[in-house]
């Protein structure tokens, strides 16, 4: 009765079901109820399409080949997308222009030329990322040569996003494809067709289309590809959708990769360099209308330098798009009517919030690089609508702040972020985001910038996400790190202890041998171990000459 009463509509009732209950009463419920029966048929055809299992069919055959694994392959493949990021830059550009109305300039530095960045990367690195890394050998395992192989996962599934819909799915691309997969890569073409189509036609046009098969489609197309076996699937998008990902990969005990995002909280503190923070968030959050994961979603300001922040960033807001942003060749628009009208709707009942912008068309799908300033009304700032959901689009709610502590208790309640950023001077208050926060990036005195590092991993933690990509990190990501030792085929130097019955001599070598050290401590066992070995060899050439090559890769190899 308590749980009847605490689940009042069906569908938060069977929420607290695992999904391995729900189909077992679910199937119980057909065999009762012939319509139930029916209709769940229904729905299994619905979201059923041989093509998407012919298409998965021959790539798994295809990777059976063990073209994929040559590294020739992923270099002809790597140079071939350089190629047609080249010569086919105009299209792609004219496809964002189409869908978001993203500028030339934008749409190369914020999509087409990460991607040349990703391959070159890839290109320069793939002889030392695909190469064995030797690791140390213990004491039992000698005379032997430890190492990690990296081995492609097999038949990679991704799926690309709307909002940086090239460099969304072609980045994950770089990564599948230099690990030596075969990929299907679905593009989002029912939210941006112009787009989706040009990635499309271009990357049949010089990508292997045996071993990359690019599809394009809506949610039927989407359903169908996750109702398949793959050996990893790799998703960016809401965190919504990225629980049906999720629960579709658990069925295969698939891993995958969960690029999302969430509200990413941005600190202004008292010491900070105003001109250099305005006109970084300014960047940040209006580019592409505010459609970006790592968008600031909204601000927290401290008190004393308030009104001069908000003077600042109106100001640049301006200097970026104009008096009216609407004519500007710079600011995009939202993808569709309908976020258009999620994120316009914020601006209900905020009207003396508004210190810029509030203006919307969603026949135009345009919304005001918006700013609502809550004050140091926490109440009101917590209770918005803005503040119920990651807002992805151009409104920046700003709230005023004097305890660092109370921003780090209010960050902490919520999910953690995609990214934190900090604006400061003060190494004390720098340091307590840092250490009394958890989220996929920290950044000081910057916005969004570190997914343009290589060397950094970009992704999120718990609800921003499951998983990293870029640069090593994607070949990581489509990898698996094999564990190999490798042993000479003789039972001379082999510890005879480790064989039954045991004695208490081979109890206690064994014991000497798996005692816990200090790590200095098994260096030096380690020379002793080798100073004997090479004892052995000498007194014992002919015996033992078949085993010198090993005792060299040994010394020369693991060390």
């Amino acid at each position: 009765a308590n749980l009847m009463a605490e689940h009042k509509d069906s569908k938060s009732l069977v929420s607290g079901l695992l999904s391995c209950d729900a189909r077992k009463i679910l199937a119980e419920a057909c065999e009762k109820m012939p319509e139930l029966k029916q209709q769940v048929a229904r729905r299994v055809t619905e979201t059923s399409d041989p093509a998407v299992k012919a298409a998965k069919a021959n790539l798994k055959k295809a990777f059976s080949s063990g073209v994929t694994r040559s590294l020739e392959w992923r270099r002809q493949q790597l140079r071939a997308m350089m190629a047609m990021l080249r010569e086919g830059k105009d299209a792609l550009l004219q496809g964002l222009k189409k869908d978001l109305n993203r500028s030339e300039e934008e749409g190369y530095f914020l999509e087409t030329n990460i991607i040349e960045h990703a391959a070159q990367n890839a290109l320069d690195n793939l002889d030392n990322w695909t190469s064995e890394t030797r690791v140390s050998t213990n004491l039992i395992n000698l005379p032997g040569a430890s190492s990690l192989k990296s081995d492609p996962l097999g038949c990679v599934l991704i799926l690309g996003c709307w909002n940086y819909p090239v460099q969304l799915a072609l980045v994950p691309l770089v990564g599948a494809i230099a690990a030596g997969n075969a990929v299907v890569l679905k593009l989002p073409t029912d939210m941006v067709p112009h787009s989706s189509n040009a990635m499309k036609r271009l990357c049949d046009q010089y990508l292997d289309r045996k071993y990359i098969m690019v599809m394009e489609g809506g949610v039927k197309t989407n359903q169908a590809l996750l109702k398949e076996r793959w050996d990893k699937v790799f998703y960016t998008g809401s965190d919504v959708v990225g629980r049906i990902v999720y629960e579709a990969a658990a069925n295969h005990l698939t891993p995958v990769c969960l690029e999302m995002g969430g509200k990413c909280p941005t600190i202004i503190g008292k010491t900070s360099n105003l001109e250099v923070a305005t006109k970084r968030i300014a960047w940040g959050k209006w580019m592409n209308a505010g459609q970006t994961c790592v968008a600031p979603d909204h601000i927290f300001v401290h008190k004393d330098i308030s009104k001069q922040f908000r003077e600042k960033l109106v100001k640049n807001v301006k200097d970026f798009y104009g008096s009216d942003a609407k004519a500007s060749k710079f600011f995009c628009r939202m993808v569709n009517g309908r976020h258009t009208q999620r994120v316009s709707s914020m601006l209900e009942g905020q009207k003396d919030k508004i210190i810029t912008g509030g203006n919307f068309d969603v026949k135009s799908r345009y919304i005001d690089p918006t700013v609502l300033f809550f004050g140091d009304d926490w109440k009101s700032f917590e209770s918005s609508k803005a503040m119920s959901q990651e807002i992805f689009g151009p409104v920046l709610p700003v709230v005023e702040y004097t305890d660092a502590e109370r921003v780090v208790e209010f960050i902490n309640k919520g999910e953690k972020p995609l990214s934190l950023y900090v604006f400061s001077n003060d190494t004390r208050e720098k340091e307590i985001f840092l250490k009394n926060t958890s989220s996929g990036a920290y950044l000081v005195n910057e916005i969004a910038t570190h997914l343009t590092n290589e060397e950094l991993p970009f992704g999120g933690v718990g609800h921003s996400g499951i998983a990293s990509y870029h640069g090593k990190f994607s070949f990581d990501c489509f990898s698996h790190q094999k564990a190999v030792l490798r042993r000479p085929d003789t039972t001379v130097l082999d510890i005879f202890a480790r064989y039954p019955p045991y004695s208490s001599l081979k109890v206690a070598i064994l014991g000497f041998a798996q005692t816990v050290r200090p790590a200095w401590k098994f260096r030096v066992l380690k020379y002793a171990f080798f100073l004997v070995v090479t004892m052995v060899i000498v007194q014992n050439k002919s015996r033992i000459a078949p085993m010198l090559h090993w005792l060299i890769d040994l010394i020369f190899g693991s060390m």
